[in-house]
């Protein structure tokens, strides 16, 4: 990453947000008479007083990478004004983990266990052999060697539960992202790994900005040495090194978020659901795949989710890979305000989605209804409720 006149050359640019604007009702009159949407939208105005609220999806040509501490973006130089860190890319990588940040003084923290020091002391490739995390789930991909087997050999055998393998599971996520492809949205894979997933969004030339993100380092590096040796450059892609449960993008920031075989290995499920629906955009929407628990035969969908809480109580306790079951799973997300979810499942294999609803109070503009940003929401008419008041 280069940064040239105050100014980033790459991926640390523009803010995507959402902007409000003010309208007055007729305005909106007008909008729903020229866009033929449904009697509920003609019925806006005469519902509100005096004013309403107008988001609208300003354009960008890149996300601004935020500091982990306050959720904040980075100005161009990766320094975070309001915490005073400052943060850096190394080989490629951006560690924006909680602690990363280079204080005001300049100092690096001390280790604070032996473990941290004997790390310091390793080469950056042989790190991983000391894992970060206490969760089963995540050191295990912290391993170089895992790393290394993933994509040779490891991802394979998922066939064994059901997984379709990486071409169709990826064109499951494209069939729920059509929206964002059609609109050059920013996709973030998270839980990327060795960028199984990763390679194939950036070569669809569909996205603005392909983040690919992981907890590991050794993953990271793999993926950046597959985009390598499989000649997958772009300018729009970047890798992040970040918690699941603390995504390092401001709010309203992301389009698509992908999670490819990726939360049963999350130590926080529900705390990375509820920052899955933070970072997202309104209409944004969010899609992965997991290991279903066996289903008991002749057991209601209530009873399986019982008998799975029960199996993953003990995982989690153990500190193993949590497995799932379908009510469980729409429970988490929808839990934290995500909606619409949707799944295909065969025998342990679940590809799901869930979107990220329009605000209460939200009014589409002509912006928005014209390049197609609300056009399913507002062709549902499922907004109209909810702005009533």
């Amino acid at each position: 990453m280069n940064f040239q006149n105050g100014s980033c050359t790459s991926r640390v640019g523009s803010m995507i947000s959402l902007t409000s604007k003010t309208f007055h009702d007729s305005k909106i009159q007008d909008l729903s008479s020229k866009h033929n949407s449904s009697n509920k939208l003609s019925n806006w105005s005469s519902a509100r007083s005096n004013k309403v609220t107008v988001y609208a999806a300003s354009s960008s040509d890149s996300l601004r990478l935020a500091c982990p501490v306050v959720l904040k973006p980075l100005n161009s130089d990766g320094l975070c004004p309001e915490s005073g860190l400052r943060y850096s890319e190394d080989s490629g990588v951006w560690d924006l983990t909680v602690g990363a940040g280079v204080p005001r003084s300049g100092r690096s923290p001390a280790p604070a266990t032996v473990q941290e020091a004997v790390r310091a002391l390793l080469p950056r490739e042989l790190r991983g052999f000391l894992p970060i995390s206490e969760s089963f789930g995540s050191s295990t991909f912290e391993l170089p060697s895992v790393a290394f087997a993933y994509e040779r050999g490891w991802r394979q055998s998922f066939a064994r539960a059901g997984f379709p393998g990486p071409d169709e599971e990826f064109e499951m996520a494209r069939r729920v992202f059509r929206n964002v492809e059609e609109k050059k949205g920013v996709v973030v894979d998270a839980s990327c790994g060795s960028g199984l997933f990763t390679r194939r969004f950036v070569q669809t030339g569909t996205y603005s900005q392909v983040i690919a993100l992981d907890f590991s380092d050794s993953m990271l590096q793999q993926a950046r040495a597959f985009c390598e040796e499989e000649g997958v450059k772009s300018d729009s892609l970047t890798f992040v090194r970040a918690d699941i449960a603390r995504i390092p993008f401001a709010d309203n920031s992301v389009d698509a978020v992908h999670a490819g075989a990726a939360i049963h290995c999350w130590p926080a499920p529900k705390e990375a659901a509820a920052e899955i629906f933070r970072v997202l955009k309104p209409g944004g929407t969010y899609c992965g795949t997991t290991f279903l628990n066996r289903q008991i035969p002749f057991l209601s969908e209530e009873l399986q989710a019982v008998a799975s809480s029960l199996s993953r109580g003990i995982a989690s306790r153990g500190g193993f890979i949590q497995l799932w079951d379908k009510r469980t799973l729409q429970d988490v997300f929808e839990s934290v305000g995500l909606v619409d979810f949707d799944c295909e499942i065969r025998r342990e294999f679940i590809f799901y989605s869930v979107k990220k609803p329009f605000p209460v109070d939200f009014v589409p503009s002509s912006e928005t209804i014209e390049t197609g940003t609300v056009s399913e929401f507002v062709n549902d008419c499922e907004l109209a409720d909810n702005v009533l008041v």
